[in-house]
């Protein structure tokens, strides 16, 4: 695993493996902060569909309460200060109420969400961000900000639930510092690792299906030859 860690000369790394190999092989505290969209709820899953075709859209397995409180133990472990995880509003609660080290269940308010297409109930156009930190000092850069987002869904994205580059850029600015390590255990299209190489950050995103690495290793590489700071340089 030491070789597979960003180094300066190679500071955003993509594997393509399962996320529970890569936490075995991270001792405690090597990373500084985890930033992550793991999968949702069963239910959340089952419900995601694309309008009036009725069709699935998310085509990969959900997680239950165990396997996500697991995911909270081991990226608090690994982690030395902050973990960040766009989730399940059921899992943020889950999290709560087994003890973890929550320290807030912020929220990421979408605009231009897609509505209730059933139009008997209203539509949610929000997600749960949880924020959960190691036992300690807390320092973060982003003051007297609350805990919650307004952004745009992004539209033709490669991912069924790709967040938006400009909101994760956000969260590294307010949390992370300049050369700190992010690990992304659930890296999809690699959102993450592409916004931690506008922002200069080192990044290790791990992603276990073969499509959506490659593709993650593609757009590192275009953020990479454009530089730090190139992408998006008026995000907030």
């Amino acid at each position: 695993m030491i070789d597979l860690l960003p180094t300066e000369a190679d500071p955003v790394k993509v594997i393509e493996g399962s996320c529970a190999d890569v936490f075995r092989a991270l001792t405690d505290g090597q990373v500084d902060h985890v930033i992550t969209d793991p999968p949702y709820s069963e239910k959340t899953h089952a419900g995601a569909r694309t309008g009036t075709e009725d069709r699935t859209l998310l085509t990969f397995d959900s997680i239950d309460d165990a396997a996500f409180l697991a995911l909270c133990d081991e990226s608090v472990r690994v982690a030395r200060r902050w973990v960040l995880m766009t989730c399940d509003w059921r899992h943020s609660a889950a999290a709560e109420c087994g003890g973890r080290p929550v320290v807030r269940c912020g929220v990421w308010v979408k605009p231009d969400s897609a509505p209730q297409f059933s139009g008997d109930r209203p539509g949610t156009g929000w997600e749960a961000v949880l924020i959960l930190h190691r036992p300690g000092r807390k320092r973060w850069n982003g003051g007297g900000h609350h805990a919650v987002w307004s952004c745009n869904v992004e539209r033709g994205n490669v991912h069924p639930t790709q967040k938006p580059l400009s909101l994760v850029r956000r969260w590294l600015r307010q949390f992370t510092d300049r050369g700190d390590l992010v690990l992304d255990p659930y890296a999809g299209s690699g959102t993450t690792a592409v916004a931690c190489a506008a922002e200069g950050r080192r990044c290790l995103a791990v992603e276990i299906d073969p499509h959506y690495a490659a593709i993650a290793r593609a757009r590192v590489a275009a953020a990479m030859c454009r530089g730090p700071g190139s992408l998006f340089a008026g995000v907030e």
